[in-house]
């Protein structure tokens, strides 16, 4: 009973401990002990008074706890406190650490679980955060029992590497059939089911899934720094994949709209945040793919591969760009996602008046500029156009007179213009050529 009650506790306040502060110090390293044991023992954060011994060999005389702890941990703040060290340095001088530590032993009871919560605490303030649920019990007491008898740490290193947070390693998705990313197995979702659109299914991933990568990512570094176990690690990793994957919720419904498919049946309300509504559309999706042909997919996945847009476009940029082009000025400096873009449209016509242009070059201008932005918008470029100076090469709108590249809010544009339609041009016929022409033309018939 005692057993249970002291692992129930100290889970309890070892929970608590992970979220304080406490000093790398010999009293720093006590109060620790005396948190984790308060509820345990009334000598919780005190030395020891008595002898005591593992396999035949003293742990240090309580006369020279004192005076150990202090030489160790003053040892550790000159070497400061193990930080700005690649991971395997330090992970070597962590072992060595708590090699010396262990043969320390300066408590009667519960030395091995404060330094496993010391240990943890160094890495997290060194950035090699450790995982106390993921050290194994047997492999830490068989390291501690050779680094006591034989000094040597490596066994205690590599026990508390092995327990480190891997954060080089990327997620990764579960992949169903064609390469397709699906999301985590779980239980069926549970209340009201409602048929959503497939279009209505892509202006809510166009809304809330950067929102949901965001929420998952967050979610991943609050469990990888917490004592979650490996299993709820492993759901998120997959999950914070799924939505950042290229095959993901996007790239379904576009494979479901190819396929004939018009709704889906999503459970969705508005308490919901962006990462649980986005997480049910997907199982929707799911459920949709799933129940295809095996023949039908493939084909549409085959279709879906060729290339629709150019490179650097999106679904989500084109249909902004379209809908700056349709909204009247007024509309889209309305929008905060297409006012900047109109505030550059406002600024070149202004600059045209002030140069004198006629009304019929500052409409010209405007146009020119509009479908200058809306191409910067389809290739998610910025929107840093200067008005007065010819665009890079890749973004020049061509002129709206057929079959003439000109310029764009230039003087040699409204040169080539003058010279190719007013000076260029034939001269216009007199009364006289032109009944005579008339004549001509009906003396042929």
């Amino acid at each position: 009973m005692l057993t249970e009650a002291e692992r129930r506790l100290t889970l309890a306040r070892g929970a608590q401990a992970a979220r304080m502060y406490f000093p790398n110090s010999a009293d720093g390293y006590r109060a620790l002990h005396k948190h984790l044991f308060q509820d345990l023992y009334d000598w919780a954060g005190a030395d020891r008074t008595v002898t005591i011994a593992k396999d035949g060999s003293s742990f240090a005389a309580p006369p020279y706890i004192a005076r150990e702890l202090d030489k160790l941990f003053a040892d550790m703040t000159a070497k400061g406190d193990l930080r700005g060290l690649s991971r395997d340095d330090f992970f070597d001088r962590l072992g060595n650490h708590i090699n010396e530590l262990n043969a320390i032993h300066p408590f009667r009871e519960g030395n091995g679980r404060t330094m496993r919560h010391h240990a943890a605490m160094i890495a997290r303030d060194a950035g090699h955060p450790i995982r106390i649920a993921s050290i194994d019990k047997t492999l830490w007491m068989d390291a501690s029992r050779h680094g006591f008898l034989t000094g040597d740490h490596r066994g205690m290193a590599s026990v508390l590497a092995d327990a480190a947070v891997r954060r080089d390693v990327a997620p990764e998705a579960r992949i169903g059939a064609h390469g397709i990313a699906m999301l985590p197995q779980r239980a069926p979702p549970t209340g009201q089911r409602y048929r959503v659109t497939l279009g209505k299914v892509r202006e809510e991933l166009d809304r809330y899934l950067p929102a949901a990568r965001q929420q998952a990512a967050e979610r991943l570094r609050a469990l990888g720094a917490g004592d979650a176990p490996m299993e709820q690690i492993a759901h998120a990793r997959t999950e914070l994949a799924y939505v950042r994957h290229a095959k993901g919720p996007v790239y379904q419904s576009h494979l479901l709209t190819y396929l004939g498919v018009r709704q889906v049946d999503a459970v969705i309300h508005a308490q919901q945040t962006p990462l649980e509504r986005v997480r049910e559309i997907g199982a929707a999706l799911g459920v949709q793919i799933n129940s295809q042909q095996p023949a039908q997919l493939q084909r549409a996945v085959r279709s879906l591969e060729r290339p629709i847009l150019p490179p650097g476009h999106a679904p989500g940029q084109e249909r902004l760009a379209a809908l700056f082009l349709k909204n009247a000025p007024d509309s889209n400096l309305a929008d905060s996602r297409l006012a900047a873009a109109q505030g550059i449209v406002d600024a070149a016509m202004q600059t045209a008046r002030e140069r004198g242009e006629s009304a019929r070059m500052v409409n010209t201008i405007a146009e020119s500029t509009r479908q200058l932005v809306a191409e910067r918008i389809r290739t998610g470029c910025s929107l840093d156009i200067d008005a007065s100076s010819t665009p890079p090469e890749p973004f020049i709108t061509r002129c709206l007179i057929p079959r003439f590249d000109g310029a764009i809010l230039s003087l040699e544009w409204k040169e080539a213009l003058w010279d190719k339609f007013v000076m260029g041009a034939p001269r216009p016929r007199t009364p006289s050529e032109q009944q005579y022409s008339d004549r001509k033309l009906r003396s042929r018939r």
